[in-house]
């Protein structure tokens, strides 16, 4: 589980630093073409997040 974490935050990290960059070429008036592809990455690190929560939770139930 600790593992999993981890590995977690750092993605998480790696995306914000890719969604920062978005947003300094969209507020600069700069093309970001990748903004698409970030996005679409944040949303499946936050079902990740949502699984693996859930995960934990129904073995919590089943002690």
């Amino acid at each position: 589980m600790l593992h999993e974490l981890f590995a977690l935050r750092r993605h998480l990290g790696q995306l914000g630093n890719n969604l920062n960059q978005v947003a300094k070429a969209l507020n600069s008036g700069a093309d970001a073409p990748q903004a698409e592809a970030v996005l679409a990455a944040v949303q499946r690190a936050a079902k990740r997040v949502d699984a693996f929560t859930q995960h934990h939770l129904d073995n919590r139930r089943a002690r």
